[in-house]
């Protein structure tokens, strides 16, 4: 399994470009998997519930199962986004995309803020490309405009090494009169 990570300031567009990079590869045929660093914690079931009761009293893990899908939630005092992805996704996944986890030490793509001026920082050691809603001059990495989803994942593609498959071909539902036509038309020759 492939790992990139995306960090920046909130409101920057990161989920937004991590959303589109998730469906065009989806829609070639890779598996992704999404780790979401939540710096202030997040509720995965409702206050009052079961799942929530045997988490508040203490349990080490917790897993909901519902139609379709499960999720499990586990106490861990520092978590290493690339383990947490190699456990949650242990097969299957061509590619994990890890959002946040600053200090971690996986290839990344920095996403400026509106109102950052594009610039590399102390942190950017691991930076393989950059994203800005503004102009940028030349960095140390090519920096794609947020609207470019295709030009970075293109990129990433390379740099990572992924393998697309051909895009699946889309069904044509035919009008009535198409088929009508195209049925009357054989029978006349």
């Amino acid at each position: 399994m492939k790992l990139i990570a995306f960090n920046g300031p909130s409101d920057s567009g990161k989920t937004w470009m991590i959303e589109r990079l998730v469906r065009l590869w989806t829609s070639r045929g890779l598996r992704v998997g999404v780790v979401k660093h939540c710096s202030k914690g997040y509720q995965l079931d409702r206050e009052g519930k079961d799942s929530s009761r045997f988490w508040e009293g203490g349990a080490a893990a917790v897993a909901v199962v519902g139609p379709g899908e499960w999720a499990v939630r586990r106490r861990e005092p520092e978590a290493d986004p690339a383990r947490v992805a190699q456990e949650a996704f242990p097969t299957g996944i061509d590619v994990a995309i890890v959002e946040g986890f600053r200090e971690a030490s996986i290839p990344r793509v920095r996403v400026f803020g509106s109102s950052e001026l594009p610039s590399v920082k102390a942190g950017d050691t691991d930076v393989i490309a950059f994203v800005s809603r503004t102009p940028a001059a030349a960095l140390a990495a090519p920096v794609f405009a947020l609207t470019d989803e295709q030009g970075l994942s293109d990129f990433l593609v390379r740099h990572l090494g992924l393998e697309l498959r051909a895009p699946a071909p889309h069904e044509t539902t035919l009008l009535r009169h198409e088929r009508v036509g195209t049925r009357s038309s054989r029978l006349s020759g």
